[in-house]
């Protein structure tokens, strides 16, 4: 014979713009209650392609957390001792594939009254549960094991006979109601908004897109006919971790890689270039594949693929650069092309010899500076003039500061069309002396270079001197003939520029003019 729980409880229903949302008031025996009720959540071993196939199937079926153990069982000592009470109640709803009895009690006079019976069928054979539970899933749990203590834990059923509690419904209310418990973890957070359309993932934002795609790269196993390094690879499930492509490197989490995609490719869409989720998700998979192709010395040292010698910004920098490319470019016909355009097989990507850190200030130094320039290499499909490679640009190579000159007339009125335009380069020599007219009194000086970060300058003998930052000649600085004749005619400036891998340049500018 079959095995039911029936429980009474009260009807009450919500009316919102016309449409009624009944939902039933009770409190029942949570040992009898946890044999017709689970919550639809993965597992701690559900792999991620498995969650990021569902996060693009909506309405996901697994869509809540998995349970914590320790929490379940905090609960269940805590509610056993002396003075201890459950009044929260727990969330329910009635699983959409699953049937449950309801029925309004009738009085000894034929009255209706108002109490409703909820008769439940206790599932045989492995079968789902017919209640989901909506939150509470640990209060549920933890109270089903307590020994001594045996009260009613009060409960809310959603129910409905035409269907207004759809699934999609149901996990929105978990995901808002979870934002008054305790925190989803952030990429679950992400997914479930994605999935739902909540906040700012609504449909076709930067957002939704941008998760999508990282959704398609995590659940295809294989793009143009090459498997995909990505499958299964990047974290849904917040239990387990993220894990490298191989051999190594490129690890991201669902939150992060969307954050990437939004702030490097979507944020940027409308031009001339159009790609769907999917095939920017192919473009992405294929670079990939073609960096693992030419990327061939010293691997296990790489700054991409490297055990030890792994860069972060690089491998962000990187997709940053592909994004941009294809911004810009369109698709290339060959990824492998693209690269070795750009040196890349011949890059000695072992940067272990001279990044010397990249943590606290140095990283956002170093993260600035990579973003910047694999965008502009990309962009360009080309090197800088001059340089051989990006970890040569990365080095300081071609690095330098722009500075222009305008004349004034004896009246110390600005000459027309005199502007002059000089580049002081910052690696080579330590000192530099540049010759100025007499008459170059307005000054800028400005640093244009994406492979450098910040710059610091300030006068030689006077290195508090605040007149003489280079925040003061970003605009262009006026000297007038009493503030050259107390410098003898001669600015003497030491300039720091800073570099990836918490490196520096030095350089000491005199500029002299001319009596």
């Amino acid at each position: 014979m079959p095995e039911f729980v029936t429980i009474y409880c009260q009807r009450f229903i919500i009316e919102n713009h016309g449409v009624q949302y009944p939902y039933f008031l009770g409190a029942y025996d949570a040992r009898e209650m946890i044999k017709v009720a689970e919550a639809p959540s993965f597992e701690d071993t559900t792999e991620h392609s498995n969650i990021a196939g569902e996060v693009l199937i909506p309405p996901t079926k697994h869509w809540q957390r998995p349970v914590i153990e320790d929490k379940i069982t905090f609960i269940s000592q805590r509610f056993d001792l002396v003075g201890e009470i459950m009044p929260n109640p727990i969330l329910l709803a009635v699983n959409p594939l699953e049937r449950i009895e309801i029925s309004q009690q009738i009085n000894a006079n034929g009255i209706p009254g108002d109490l409703w019976s909820v008769k439940i069928q206790v599932p045989e054979n492995g079968r789902e549960k017919p209640l989901w539970i909506i939150d509470g899933q640990h209060r549920l749990k933890g109270m089903a094991k307590t020994a001594l203590v045996q009260s009613p834990l009060p409960f809310v059923l959603l129910h409905s006979e035409s269907n207004v509690y759809a699934p999609a419904t149901l996990a929105k209310i978990f995901a808002q109601v979870t934002t008054e418990a305790t925190k989803l973890e952030p990429i679950h957070q992400a997914w479930m908004q994605f999935v739902f359309e909540l906040g700012e993932y609504s449909k076709d934002s930067v957002k939704w897109r941008a998760l999508k795609t990282a959704a398609i790269l995590c659940s295809e196993q294989v793009f143009a006919g090459k498997p995909n390094p990505f499958y299964g690879n990047i974290q849904f499930n917040p239990r387990i971790p993220a894990r490298d492509i191989h051999p190594h490197g490129f690890s991201f989490d669902v939150e992060y890689l969307q954050s990437l995609l939004e702030e490097w490719f979507f944020k940027y869409q409308g031009g001339q270039h159009h790609f769907t989720e999917k095939e920017l998700a192919q473009e992405i998979a294929m670079a990939i594949l073609a960096l693992k192709s030419v990327v061939t010395k010293e691997v296990e040292n790489s700054a991409f693929f490297g055990t030890e010698g792994e860069q972060k910004y690089f491998r962000d920098g990187y997709i940053a650069g592909i994004c941009q490319y294809l911004l810009t470019n369109g698709a290339p016909s060959d990824w492998v092309k693209v690269l070795k355009d750009l040196n890349f097989h011949i890059t000695p990507w072992n940067v272990t010899t001279w990044v010397n850190g990249t943590s606290g200030k140095a990283g956002n130094i170093s993260k600035n500076i990579a973003f910047k320039c694999f965008a502009e290499i990309f962009r360009k499909g080309s090197l800088p003039t001059n340089v051989e490679n990006l970890c040569e640009y990365f080095s300081g190579k071609e690095a330098h500061l722009k500075v222009e000159y305008q004349l004034v007339d004896d009246n110390g009125d600005k000459i027309p069309k005199s502007t002059q335009v000089i580049e002081i380069e910052l690696s080579g020599v330590e000192k530099i002396t540049r010759n100025f007219p007499n008459n170059a009194r307005q000054i800028k000086i400005t640093s244009p270079c994406n492979n450098v970060g910040p710059v610091s300058m300030s006068l030689a003998d006077k290195p508090y001197d605040v007149r003489y930052y280079l925040v003061a000649f970003k605009k262009g600085r006026i000297f007038e003939k009493t503030e050259l004749k107390a410098l003898k005619n001669k600015l003497v400036l030491r300039i720091k520029a800073d570099l990836y891998g918490d490196n520096t340049l030095q350089k000491q500018l005199t500029i002299t003019f001319d009596e």
